[in-house]
């Protein structure tokens, strides 16, 4: 489920009283006069909100312990995210991503005849087989794709499996290297995870090694 917009300062308020990662105590009268809203509403509220894993609730008789979950924080994180860019100024940004090590799968993919002919199209060029792991923060990076071309990479067979489509995103790592972020339809990376390819070998030419910060723009 979304989340219901309406709530967003309900959310707020509890993450002001308790913190990231600590809980408070309170009835709800007591958070409806601070909210200036019924206690009607506070409880309603309250309970969509945990029932949607949005906050822990516990109701006593002394009052309601409250905090964040895990998915109540992320959408603070996303907004803190959207504000951050509105109030930069900036409608282009760079996204940062730190180095991570892979399981090599990349190397194998991306050397494929049926993907390289459609990367040599891309970059004019042939690509390096493998990929460059790094690990973003996953809103700034849909915030980052959206102001980005999206190119699409056909899907192939050969005679004994089909591979599948998947999208490029033209980028630059540290203002200087020009590579792409490619998100396979189908792809079991965690969303904070992007691969990058290029036409050189990433780690060489940057001088990388795990946890190195890079700027991608």
């Amino acid at each position: 489920m979304d989340f219901p917009e309406k709530d967003f300062p309900l959310l707020l308020f509890i993450a002001g009283k308790a913190g990231l990662n600590n809980s408070f105590t309170a009835s709800t009268s007591e958070i409806a006069s601070e909210l200036n809203i019924s206690q009607q509403s506070v409880s309603r509220k309250l309970s969509l909100l945990a029932k949607n894993g949005f906050i822990q609730r516990k109701v006593l008789a002394s009052g309601n312990i409250i905090s964040l979950t895990e998915k109540g924080i992320k959408l603070l994180e996303k907004r803190k995210s959207e504000l951050e860019r509105i109030f930069s100024g900036k409608k282009d940004f760079a996204l940062k991503g730190k180095v991570q090590s892979g399981l090599k799968e990349g190397k194998y993919y991306i050397g494929l005849s049926g993907y390289q002919t459609q990367f040599r199209k891309f970059f004019g060029k042939k690509v390096f087989a493998g990929t460059l792991n790094l690990k973003v923060n996953e809103f700034e990076l849909k915030d980052f794709l959206q102001q980005k071309k999206k190119f699409f990479i056909q899907g192939f067979s050969d005679n004994k499996r089909s591979f599948g489509p998947a999208f490029l995103f033209k980028v630059k790592l540290n203002n200087s290297v020009d590579a792409a972020i490619i998100i396979p339809e189908r792809t079991n990376h965690p969303e904070d995870i992007i691969e990058i390819i290029s036409p050189f070998f990433l780690r060489k030419k940057l001088k990388l090694k795990d946890n190195d910060e890079v700027k991608v723009s």
